[in-house]
């Protein structure tokens, strides 16, 4: 039997302004076409779908239309569980009704955790929860912390566990040890909610969604990352589904294999001096990448960011020195939201060190109201 483990698509996010939906749609083709070529049995998604819980239209209809074609038009069966990200109450909406196409989704925590049976796998799907809910549902358990909600959580699945099978769990959370990418915003806020990797002992596997770098913790637990780079820390990785290989033999164990992802467009950081990177930028390929650039010899101004723009459409960050210690930082989004007065006291500012004066600002204003004038004349 093969598996696919994914997490964390994000559908609907942003980079610094820009949507990644296209990236996105280009994704769901290539797992849809892995699917088919491997001959997958079955997909499995460890929470975050979507990006907020209120999703746009967009989104929602790539997600329908994705797994449409896996379970409607391919057959095999996919199945959610819900992130911290997602809606979960919406997500899960009509969940026994979608069960009859193959559509498993986990959206809430209950006291019993049913297992989506395939051949002599087990899958326990665990949606992201919080110490409050655990705590409702087993008032009896001492419950003080994340990690004693999440021991009980599994303590109470492993009661389910039936011989001559392989036990994987599905689950969304922060495991101690792991490496954090910028991207993972609510992971990093705190370590209140993280939890040993020992706690999962018992699972032949444990398909873990919540951070974006693909990495092992254990011998038995694995983040699949997420499909796309979703921060320009996330640069150098290598981006992949994980593929499960399970043999009949229940004491063999579960082989899996990084399938890696080609994205429709990089995500790269162009860095060095300032004619270091307009040699790069003349000379470069891949100009429809989204880049972002840091300079390290001089202030990144506005004429920076415009010269490098007429290289990379995509540029969405850039970034100079300002004295030894001290970088500025300016994002593309920012810049061409600017109004014309902001665009004059930024580039003032930059090119003499002060400010406007009233007078200066009231000479622009009425200089740019003239050429204004000038151009409804001629049309």
């Amino acid at each position: 039997m093969k598996i696919i483990h994914s997490s964390d698509w994000h559908l609907g996010i942003s980079l610094h302004g820009a949507s990644l939906l296209e990236e996105q749609k280009n994704f769901a083709g290539f797992l849809i076409n892995a699917v088919k070529e491997l001959n997958i049995d079955a997909v499995m998604i460890s929470g975050d779908i979507f990006d907020h819980s209120v999703s746009s239209a967009e989104s929602i209809s790539l997600y329908n239309d994705t797994v449409t074609k896996l379970c409607g038009e391919i057959g095999i069966p996919v199945i959610i569980s819900a992130g911290n990200h997602d809606g979960a109450a919406r997500l899960a909406s009509c969940n026994r009704l979608l069960k009859k196409t193959g559509l498993y989704i986990f959206g809430k925590l209950s006291k019993k955790t049913s297992a989506v049976e395939l051949g002599n796998v087990d899958i326990y799907a665990l949606p992201y929860f919080n110490t409050d809910e655990v705590k409702a549902l087993f008032p009896d358990d001492k419950i003080s912390s994340y990690s004693d909600a999440m021991k009980c959580v599994l303590n109470s699945i492993r009661l389910n566990f039936k011989p001559g099978k392989k036990n994987i769990l599905m689950c969304h959370c922060f495991i101690s040890g792991s490496e954090l990418s910028e991207s993972d915003r609510a992971a990093m806020v705190g370590g209140a909610s993280a939890v040993p990797a020992d706690i999962f002992e018992g699972f032949d596997y444990v398909a873990a969604g919540h951070l974006h770098k693909a990495q092992n913790r254990g011998f038995n637990i694995r983040f699949s990352g997420s499909p796309l780079k979703y921060s320009f820390s996330e640069s150098s990785h290598k981006k992949s589904v994980t593929v499960l290989n399970i043999s009949d033999e229940i004491n063999d164990e579960i082989k899996i294999e990084e399938l890696g992802i080609t994205p429709l467009r990089e995500l790269r950081v162009l860095k060095g001096t300032f004619d270091e990177i307009l040699e790069i930028a003349g000379n470069d390929k891949q100009r429809d990448d989204y880049i972002k650039i840091e300079i390290t010899d001089k202030y990144a101004g506005m004429e920076d960011a415009e010269l490098f723009r007429s290289y990379y459409m995509n540029l969405l960050n850039i970034s100079g020195k300002m004295n030894e210690t001290e970088e500025n930082q300016l994002t593309v989004e920012e810049l061409y939201s600017l109004s014309p007065d902001s665009i004059l006291e930024k580039f003032y500012k930059e090119v003499t060190g002060n400010d406007l004066s009233e007078e200066q600002r009231n000479l622009f204003r009425q200089a740019a109201a003239a050429v204004e004038n000038e151009e409804r004349d001629r049309q």
